[in-house]
Parts: structure tokens; C-alpha cells; sequence
């Protein structure tokens, strides 16, 4: 067994590579110049508006590391940065909308390469590989 979990690792870094491959061709079609920056995109969109630390936390970076990507992002005018209301000392970030055209693009772009990707899959099989993989995320972050 300890052989088999040895190759699930081995091939998940191989993903991890494959997957950073393609990202990377993706995120250079809309102007990203990482895949980072799409996370970041779609975990705002998703919250809404975020505070530079939850990003850091959900991205598992340095607040140094957030810090200059969300930079750059506010430079090219995707993200936009304000003070927390309730906690001056707390920077938040929000999409703007040249942000939300970038990250429907992505959608667009995304969705092609799951069709290529993933139709190896049946939906039972995706939604098991989700879990599982989601678990494993977990589990790590707690270590």
C-alpha cells in the first residue's frame, strides 16, 4: 500500500505540473501573468469582496507574496483595494469590472479545457474526485 500511495503523490505533483502548464497558456490568453491571479479573480468573485489576509490564508501565502499580486492586480485595474469599514487596520479587495470581463473570459477558456480534461470521467466519478482531492487539501493545510 505504501508503494500505491507513494505513486498517488508522485502523480499528483506530475498533475500539479501538467495542470501549471496549461493554466499558464490559459492565463496568457486574457493579459494574467499567473495562474495565482485567476485563484485570486475567482476567490473574490466568489466572496464578494475578501480582505488581503483571508486571501493569504485561502491561497496559503505569504502576506509579502499576496501583497504583490494583489499589486499588480490593481494596476492593471482588475482589483481595487479599500479600508474595512469596521477594522481600519484591515485592507479588503474587491473586482472591478475590467476584473469581472478578465475572469469571464477565463470562464470561457476554462470551460473548454474541463471539456478536453475531464471527459475521461463519468459525473460520479468528478464529483468523487472532488471530494477526495478536497479532502486531501484539507487535511494537508491542517499539518
Amino acid at each position: 500500500m505504501e508503494e500505491v500511495k507513494t505513486n498517488i503523490t508522485l502523480d499528483i505533483i506530475r498533475l500539479s505540473n501538467l495542470l501549471s502548464r496549461y493554466g499558464a497558456k490559459i492565463v496568457a490568453n486574457v493579459g494574467l501573468n499567473s495562474i495565482q491571479q485567476w485563484v485570486i479573480l475567482r476567490t473574490i468573485i466568489e466572496r464578494e469582496d475578501i480582505s488581503i489576509g483571508e486571501l493569504k490564508e485561502e491561497m496559503l501565502v505569504t502576506k509579502q507574496n499576496m501583497t504583490g499580486m494583489i499589486n499588480r492586480l490593481e494596476q492593471s485595474n482588475l482589483v481595487t483595494l479599500f479600508q474595512d469599514p469596521e477594522d481600519k487596520r484591515r485592507t479588503r479587495v474587491k473586482i472591478t469590472d475590467e476584473g469581472i470581463r478578465v475572469y469571464e473570459q477565463l470562464k470561457s477558456l476554462r470551460n473548454e479545457f474541463n471539456a478536453k480534461t475531464y471527459h475521461i470521467y463519468n459525473d460520479q466519478e468528478i464529483i468523487i474526485l472532488n471530494d477526495l482531492l478536497g479532502r486531501l487539501v484539507e487535511h494537508l493545510k491542517e499539518e
